[in-house]
């Protein structure tokens, strides 16, 4: 039994050893599965540090994945970069990014998110991202033209919470055509009208303009589908086992679960659709959309 006096010393040296040997353990776990390389957004190289753990096991119940998906939405959500803190989600959104041509130039010579964000063409873009995405938001804030928003459902769209502007994306407050690119990633499943909100993103981007994207897709699975949806009163109507993200019975409510037909969705609603690192496979969920707004 510990003296109560002695507590408030010895529980912070406690958590904290609890701590550096979880850490230990993520690098041992990079040097044991060579997962060593250069981060595209930082530009520095070094371990990933993959972290089992992020996909709660009552997520895992609800959604029915196998544990091989499970496994690979764990590397989506984690592998991060030390240095700045980046998902392997947000890594892959970067070299889409840098391998796009922008407003008529060509695709980037830039080795790094880090250098592209200095360039004259990123720095000459309109970009909106719609929730942070980690990793990203740090450099994408180097941007003069940037537009940074949270979604808040008790603030209406466009007003300021703590001094950021909050958007929701099915009554976005942008002007028409006004966004050159938009980010968004993990968002689209927790928006109640997805059409809608496919609607406005196609509206405030310019022609030429892109969004680019994920979310989380159901491998083996053919047809979109939803999970839930709101009633005229606000509250959520259950279509299916309710899954929240991030704990599964806690967190955002998942609203629309993607099957292997979004790309078709995406077209429907107006777009011209690339899907990077794709096909979706059980082994590897992250994959980026581009979606890009036609000239006519």
């Amino acid at each position: 039994m510990i003296p109560p006096r002695l507590k408030p010393l010895i529980l912070p040296l406690w958590n904290g050893g609890h701590r550096l040997a979880w850490r230990l353990g993520e690098y041992a776990g990079a040097i044991r599965h060579r997962r060593f390389d250069r981060c595209i957004i930082c530009g520095r190289w070094g371990p990933k540090l993959y972290r089992r753990w992020v996909i709660r096991p009552e997520l895992e119940r609800r959604s029915g994945v196998s544990p091989t998906a499970v496994e690979a939405w764990a590397r989506k959500e984690s592998c991060d970069c030390p240095s700045c803190g980046a998902k392997l989600r947000a890594r892959r959104i970067a070299e889409v990014l840098l391998s796009l041509d922008h407003i008529g130039s060509p695709p980037s010579p830039a080795r790094s998110f880090r250098d592209w964000v200095a360039s004259p063409e990123a720095q000459s873009l309109r970009v909106a991202e719609v929730n942070e995405i980690e990793g990203l938001h740090t450099f994408l804030l180097r941007l003069p033209h940037l537009s940074f928003s949270e979604f808040h459902d008790d603030a209406a769209p466009g007003a300021l919470v703590d001094g950021v502007r909050c958007e929701h994306l099915e009554r976005l407050t942008y002007p028409d055509a006004s966004i050159d690119l938009l980010l968004t990633s993990e968002t689209l499943e927790h928006v109640p009208d997805l059409s809608l909100a496919l609607g406005e993103i196609r509206r405030v981007l310019r022609p030429g303009g892109r969004h680019v994207f994920t979310v989380p897709l159901l491998p083996g699975v053919p047809t979109t589908f939803p999970r839930a949806r709101l009633r005229p009163d606000g509250s959520i109507e259950h279509l299916a086992t309710p899954v929240s993200h991030p704990g599964g019975d806690w967190g955002y409510p998942v609203f629309t679960e993607f099957g292997a037909d979004l790309p078709e969705i995406l077209r429907d609603a107006g777009f011209e659709v690339d899907l990077r690192f794709g096909p979706v496979r059980e082994d590897d969920v992250c994959q980026v959309f581009v979606c890009r707004k036609p000239f006519a």
